[in-house]
């Protein structure tokens, strides 16, 4: 099987009794049908909530190089709609399509402490591009949940977990990510007038001054489209009828998708070498669904300051 046969053994193991299982190293990346089954398994042996403010160190990690696929890479980059003068270079974000199986390994495993189905959204994520990636590079992945659980101020659990590539020619770390998610507490989702009221005295969301210098139209399929990217067959993603059945009137884009149509704008308007020089960070907020089809407008990126810290974009 795709996640090695000693692997499927460990884990539906450790489902059934649950037995601690911190660590799993992969000779192969993992089947995502299989995980999500074991999502809906967890919904029924797990709870939906914990006052615990302190997870375990789970990690999940390969232990076998993996060769960027010049297929794949040719996908990704029409799906990011990336410019076609950097034909031999590798988007940041197509690093993120690669390990996203990781993500969900690590969300399925015995030891995670809630079911994840229906439960956890995505908050903010930050993607560090720390050298320029060669297409002719193998490289490995990892992926970790952070222990220390933070509650928001609505009163819901958030946590991080940590990504990373490394170069199997260079032995180096070529590209992190911290993808901030937010566990729901039902008792507050409840209260949703209560945490209303309180909300005025969140602070101002802050202004993105700059031009709109991008438009997108994305259509209905594009969920289907990158999940045969990434592996993500979330229902949400796929279909109107499946989204609906996850509270959504229609399809909702991969947040991931939208982190690598936004690199892929920022490097058309550099214009000199179409993408970003590495080492370079994005980093995105969530603050809302983005229905499928739907189309957007990035705007931003004032005078594309040198100091990246100076240089903020938004989606409408």
């Amino acid at each position: 099987m795709v996640l090695g046969l000693n692997g499927v053994v460990s884990i539906l193991g450790g489902l059934a009794t649950g037995k601690s299982m911190e660590t799993l190293e992969l000779t192969e990346f993992p089947n995502m049908p299989f995980l999500y089954w074991l999502a809906v398994a967890g919904a029924v042996v797990k709870p939906k909530w914990t006052d615990s403010k302190q997870w375990p160190a789970l990690k999940v990690s390969m232990n076998t190089p993996t060769p960027i696929q010049p297929k794949r890479l040719k996908n990704f980059k029409a799906l990011a709609a990336w410019p076609d003068n950097s034909r031999s270079s590798v988007p940041m974000m197509f690093l993120m399509a690669e390990s996203f199986k990781l993500v969900m390994q690590v969300l399925t495993l015995p030891s995670f402490p809630v079911s994840v189905l229906g439960t956890v959204v995505n908050k903010r994520a930050r993607y560090s591009y720390l050298r320029k990636v060669d297409a002719a590079e193998s490289l490995t992945y990892s992926c970790k949940l952070n222990p220390a659980v933070r509650e928001t101020f609505s009163g819901h659990a958030e946590f991080d977990l940590l990504l990373e590539a490394v170069s199997h020619d260079k032995s180096d770390v070529v590209w992190q990510a911290v993808l901030s998610m937010v566990l729901m507490n039902p008792k507050k989702s409840k209260a949703g007038k209560k945490e209303g009221a309180a909300a005025s005295s969140k602070p101002a969301e802050e202004e993105v001054s700059g031009e709109a210098f991008d438009t997108w139209v994305l259509p209905e399929n594009t969920g289907r489209a990158y999940a045969a990217l990434d592996g993500d067959i979330s229902p949400m993603h796929l279909y109107k009828a499946t989204a609906m059945l996850m509270g959504f009137p229609s399809p909702v884009a991969n947040v991931h998708l939208l982190a690598a149509r936004t690199e892929a704008s920022i490097a058309a308007k550099k214009e000199s070498t179409a993408e970003p020089a590495a080492p370079f960070s994005l980093e995105l907020e969530f603050k809302k669904p983005t229905l499928l089809p739907n189309r957007l407008q990035l705007t931003g990126g004032a005078a594309f300051a040198e100091d990246a810290a100076a240089v903020g974009y938004k989606l409408r």
